[in-house]
């Protein structure tokens, strides 16, 4: 199940306050601390910080009530950049970008900007984001071929676009049109799984190093796949994540690990839901591997349940999170593996983080995650900071 469809059930169940999955298993940590660093946001997902330290936000918008059809359009979604003191957290900028919005799959949810990456120093600079190495990349979710498929004449121009964000004003650049040709590439490998064609990118992942210099990694919740977006725009499926055993496996989040490889975490709603927690993977892909992409996607670590983001922190651990935490007790957890033993799983928050959607450590050594992802109240969303001993 893809995305859409998977944050409507959720939100139906949160708003019935439904705790599907209980049971005992992995080691929790300690003492855990968690602290409010932006509130007020409107379906969180991705966070992200460049080499100064500034925090990036992206928004998936507000919801609606439509009316007849099952979409609509708004242009709330936001891509954010805030500065973050000893004072607090201060908006430096908020870019406006399309968002898509429906209640056709169980509840009210919305999609737009997913994924946001970011490195360099120079993001601060009026630069075309382009100053001392400084990448800020936001994907919009969705296709627009697959919106149009449903609910014909819907007036948009960004859904399923990777834009370049310059640090210093958040305005943005059209990159690639990355929803539409996963749309195509799935129509022509309807093979692979019955509900193709489809597209929903979701996360993306920004590199710098190795013989390939910058390039730029989307994950598509929708098709399945991890990709390459070239110089030109054009996009090089690398990998095509395998089916769980109900449903498509739905891969949501995308982080480069210590050996240069991507490291890529999957929902797996629908298998959780029938068969309790632990369904969810996490695959190991090289950027510059020779197999075909059936072959390319390696299991590296199994036993998370219904992945939403994954990062690396500078000591080499992955960092999961989790829509629904796998003991006994509200929604929202994270889980830590560390990269020599990913068989050992360190499960952090206990329920405190309801609803999580993006991940990335501060220049504190901190974790930032974003919560109320599928809350759809207005300025239901805040970013938090996590500490644990």
């Amino acid at each position: 199940m893809r995305i859409r469809g998977s944050l409507g059930v959720l939100a139906a169940l949160v708003a019935c306050g439904a705790m599907l999955i209980t049971t005992a298993g992995s080691a929790v940590a300690g003492t855990t601390s968690i602290a409010l660093v932006v509130g007020g946001l409107n379906g969180p997902r991705g966070v992200a910080f460049d080499r100064q330290g500034s925090l990036y936000v992206a928004e998936a918008g507000q919801y609606f009530d439509i009316g007849p059809g099952p979409f609509g359009v708004s242009r709330t979604g936001k891509a954010d950049k805030f500065k973050l003191t000893s004072g607090g957290a201060s908006l430096v900028w908020s870019t406006s970008f399309d968002s898509v919005y429906d209640s056709a799959h169980g509840g009210p949810e919305v999609l737009g900007p997913a994924g946001i990456s970011a490195l360099g120093n120079g993001c601060m600079s009026n630069s075309a984001g382009q100053r001392l190495g400084c990448q800020v990349l936001v994907i919009i979710s969705e296709s627009s071929k697959g919106v149009n498929a449903t609910t014909p004449g819907l007036t948009f121009s960004q859904i399923g676009h990777l834009y370049r964000l310059d640090g210093a004003t958040g305005t943005p650049s059209d990159r690639s049109n990355v929803g539409d040709q996963q749309y195509d590439w799935t129509n022509l490998h309807k093979s692979l799984w019955e509900e193709f064609p489809d597209s929903n990118p979701y996360a993306v992942l920004v590199t710098k190093g190795g013989s390939g210099g910058i390039r730029t990694f989307v994950i598509d919740a929708g098709a399945n796949t991890v990709s390459e977006v070239m110089r030109d725009g054009t996009v090089r499926v690398i990998a095509f994540i395998p089916n769980d055993q109900l449903r498509d496996s739905t891969p949501t989040c995308v982080s480069q690990g210590p050996d240069g490889a991507l490291y890529v975490g999957t929902l797996d709603l629908i298998d959780t839901f029938t068969f309790g927690p632990g369904q969810s993977h996490v695959y190991r892909i090289d950027p510059n591997t020779t197999e075909d992409y059936l072959h390319a996607a390696h299991l590296w670590a199994s036993g998370l349940t219904t992945v939403t983001a994954c990062t690396f922190d500078r000591s080499g651990n992955f960092w999961a999170t989790e829509m629904f935490e796998p003991t006994a007790g509200p929604p929202g957890d994270l889980v830590r593996i560390p990269f020599s033993n990913p068989t050992s799983l360190t499960h952090i928050g206990g329920g405190s983080l309801p609803v999580p959607g993006g991940i990335a450590q501060g220049p504190d050594g901190a974790i930032y995650v974003s919560i109320g992802s599928a809350d759809t109240t207005l300025n239901g969303g805040a970013v938090v900071r996590v500490t644990s001993s």
